[in-house]
């Protein structure tokens, strides 16, 4: 017959709706607890779902019976409860079932995928399922800080946010007793003890997110302005049970299929028998979970080198004009500027998202670099191979980011000396344009100013020509009284009036001459003069 469950954590499970505040164990005071509570009900944007055609749950967990993992599906919360082990029992009096939770022992592990269409929608679980999930496996309420990243509008996206918590319960609340030995009772755990679910109450907790990125459209061999890269983030929580070597592990992301994808894969795929991990002892299921959180890493390192050099190319390709050929280029116009500028907000991006992953990693190599040497883990001496091995490989992937971070910061600035100098040639070509403009207004105010000395000039002897013309081009006939032109007298005219017009042409051009000179003393030379 399986053991009864304990009061606390039966109290804890029946007050489900008030999570975080009915864990057993409290790592924070209630007014925080209290605002996590509040958070998961009226946070805006809603990051849990509303609508309840709209749940979608999937559990992948250990069946030791058949030595392999199985994949459950939850699309309401009966099928929630019924999962997580309770019973309904039809009430005649009420119509409605009464519930009891059934004692069955944790799965070896268990994975539970909580997804969203995409990182702007919200999760497909309630708030309700949520803390009847968390309340049964007694999750830590640092957890919400990471899910309420979703259902963001894409402008306002939480990709800034980074962070790694972990709870640590290794201790016994009688271990700094001052009674005799004899006296002492038994060894009773700080942490959530249930032994009817397989749980001693020495575990430990870990929450962190990672970022990667992701090229929806377009093939790395298209132009980089036909190829469209996303950045997508995951949350991971862990839980390890150090005695009975149980494991939780539950992730939330934008879409199922790519990390659920490599769960599968780790887990043994379709078959349900895994090959790179082992679920024996709880050393051996010690070293499996180091294995899924290098999956978790190796999942965030994919593609960062083929983002870094597709910000590289086109940087380099819209800018390539700036630092060769002449100095003035006409083919330059500001929207390229904007794009250059767009290119290194997202190098910017680059960076600051590869920190935050480092700061992760980091975080989660020294936790288990400590957890080692912490006297409340006793298989440290089984583990210390595998946790070197560990700390080898976070070790290469940070090294790995930290060379990617170098890459983007060169970037940035070769970016930004660019930006600075496609600025200057934009603002020498604008004021090239204004000198031509002055020029040219100059030469016509010195045009209007020759036409005026030669019309002035030339005034009273157009008038004493007109006046006179007649006598001048033709003469009476006195024989019959009709006038005829005169071919001697035209050319005569013409004589005098060719050399006077050349000479006036030359001293008009003489006087332009002068007074651009003038000009170029006073102004600052154009580009064009030569």
């Amino acid at each position: 017959m399986a053991a009864p469950l304990s009061l606390e954590f039966s109290k804890s499970y029946g007050d489900c709706e008030k999570y975080p505040q009915n864990l057993i164990y409290k790592a924070s005071y209630k007014g925080v607890l209290k605002a996590y509570e509040e958070r998961i009900e009226t946070a805006l944007p809603r990051f849990l779902t509303q609508a309840l055609d709209d749940i979608e749950i999937h559990f992948r967990q250990w069946d030791a019976t058949n030595s392999k993992f199985t994949d459950h599906q939850v699309t309401n919360e009966d099928q929630l409860r019924t999962h997580l082990g309770e019973v309904a029992h039809p009430n005649p009096a009420t119509g409605k079932p009464t519930w009891s939770l059934i004692p069955r022992r944790d799965p070896a592990c268990r994975f539970i995928h909580l997804y969203a269409d995409n990182s702007t929608k919200p999760l497909k679980i309630t708030p309700r399922m949520l803390k009847r999930l968390f309340s049964y496996h007694q999750v830590m309420p640092s957890i919400i800080d990471f899910l309420a990243v979703f259902a963001h509008p894409p402008q306002q996206r939480e990709l800034g946010f980074s962070g790694f918590f972990n709870q640590t319960i290794l201790s016994y609340r009688n271990q700094q007793s001052t009674q005799p030995a004899a006296a002492q009772p038994p060894n009773v755990p700080r942490g959530p003890r249930v032994a009817a679910l397989g749980r001693s109450g020495l575990q430990y907790q870990l929450c962190y997110n990672l970022k990667r990125v992701v090229l929806k459209a377009g093939t790395l061999k298209d132009p980089y302005k036909d190829q469209d890269w996303s950045i997508q983030q995951c949350q991971f929580h862990h839980q390890f049970d150090v005695i009975e070597g149980t494991m939780l592990w539950v992730s939330a992301k934008g879409g199922l299929n790519d990390y659920r994808d490599k769960v599968l894969e780790l887990t043994g795929g379709t078959a349900g028998i895994p090959e790179d991990i082992e679920m024996g002892d709880r050393v051996q299921r010690f070293q499996g979970s180091l294995t899924v959180h290098l999956m978790n890493c190796h999942w965030a390192v994919d593609e960062w080198r083929n983002y870094i050099s597709y910000l590289e190319t086109a940087i380099m390709k819209e800018t390539r004009h700036t630092t060769s050929g002449p100095w003035i280029n006409e083919e330059f116009k500001p929207r390229k500027l904007q794009t250059v500028q767009l290119y290194e907000e997202k190098a910017s991006s680059a960076i600051m998202i590869l920190e935050g992953n480092i700061d992760v990693m980091t975080e989660l190599r020294t936790f288990y670099q400590r957890l080692l040497l912490n006297p409340g883990f006793n298989m440290a001496t089984e583990c210390i191979e595998a946790n070197e091995s560990f700390v080898q490989h976070i070790n290469d992937m940070i090294n790995i980011f930290a060379t990617h971070k170098r890459r983007a910061k060169v970037l940035v600035d070769i970016s930004e000396n660019r930006k600075n100098l496609l600025l200057q040639k934009l603002q020498s070509l604008a004021t090239k344009k204004m000198e031509d403009l002055t020029t040219m207004g100059y030469r016509e105010a010195i045009f209007m100013k020759v036409i005026a000395a030669g019309t002035f000039v030339f005034l009273p002897a157009t008038f004493v020509s007109t006046l006179f013309s007649t006598d001048i081009v033709k003469y009476q006939n006195t024989t019959n009284g009709s006038a005829s032109y005169s071919w001697p007298a035209l050319r005569i005219w013409l004589e005098f009036s060719v050399p006077l017009t050349v000479g006036t042409l030359i001293i008009g051009f003489l006087g332009f001459w002068l007074a651009d000179q003038q000009r170029k003393k006073k102004m600052p030379p154009s580009a064009y003069d030569d």
